[in-house]
């Protein structure tokens, strides 16, 4: 077994890689969105006309974008973060194992 440092995360592919995450979070919670917006416009749909039909249907739509871009900025910052903290610790160890 070998130890080795995790002494640096580069943050713009940290970055990127959260925000494919993310945004494929916001692929799922899109649908959910729009049955609950349903059942809340249903519910008070005589008072409000519609209108929250528009705002439930463009937060599905760019909730996808919403979440990739989140996440590519919440990447970069807690990779910063992460850097910066390893600088003082000397990061995290890791254990692995080679295969023969």
């Amino acid at each position: 077994m070998k130890k080795h440092r995790l002494l640096q995360i580069p943050p713009i592919r940290f970055g990127v890689v959260l925000g494919l995450i993310n945004g494929l979070i916001g692929l799922l919670v899109a649908p959910i969105i729009l049955l609950a917006g349903g059942v809340i416009a249903a519910t008070e749909a005589p008072k409000l006309l519609g209108i929250p039909w528009l705002f439930v249907g463009a937060g599905a739509l760019f909730m996808p974008l919403i979440h990739a871009v989140g996440g590519f900025l919440v990447g970069i910052l807690l990779a910063m973060a992460y850097n910066f903290a390893a600088r003082w610790t000397g990061g995290i160890e890791l254990v692995l194992e080679e295969k023969p």
